[in-house]
């Protein structure tokens, strides 16, 4: 099994937490796919239920969290994870995005961080290309966008 960097096991624990919504430790198998994919692994239910079989042989309605990392590293060994990816959810969700990519960041808050890191980069011009509706907000595509 592959193993997980502190620095992904820290993810894995705060997005299973966004997702136990009881706080019984528990999450839907259901939402395994949502979760997965905020985490940049972009597989299918059906991978996802046959990887989560090979982890736990109990068919449920719920995993807990070693049964998540185990999924989560077996997702790692088949090399599924788009890490470039990771890197840009963190920066969207930095910025007031969600994890799971939904959510929005206003462009005030982008114009000040960019401000705030001293970066040279002219916003308008690129956001004339992405934001087309001028909305004062940017969603997870338009981001990625940004960043491309």
């Amino acid at each position: 099994m592959a193993q997980l960097s502190q620095h992904e096991l820290q993810a894995c624990r705060q997005i299973f937490a966004q997702y136990d919504r009881t706080g019984a430790g528990m999450v839907s198998t259901d939402e395994l796919t949502s979760i997965m994919s905020s985490l940049g692994y972009n597989a299918s239910d059906e991978d996802i239920a046959a990887q989560l079989h090979q982890v736990d042989n109990e068919v449920r309605q719920e995993i807990d969290l070693d049964d998540f990392l185990r999924l989560v590293e077996s997702q790692k060994q088949m090399g599924g994870a788009d890490t470039d990816d990771t890197d840009t959810v963190e920066a969207f969700v930095a910025l007031g995005g969600k994890a799971d990519r939904s959510g929005k960041v206003l462009i005030e808050k982008l114009r000040n961080t960019i401000k705030e890191f001293e970066l040279t980069i002219d916003l308008d011009v690129m956001l004339t290309e992405l934001d087309k509706e001028q909305s004062g907000s940017i969603d997870y595509k338009e981001f990625k966008g940004l960043l491309d």
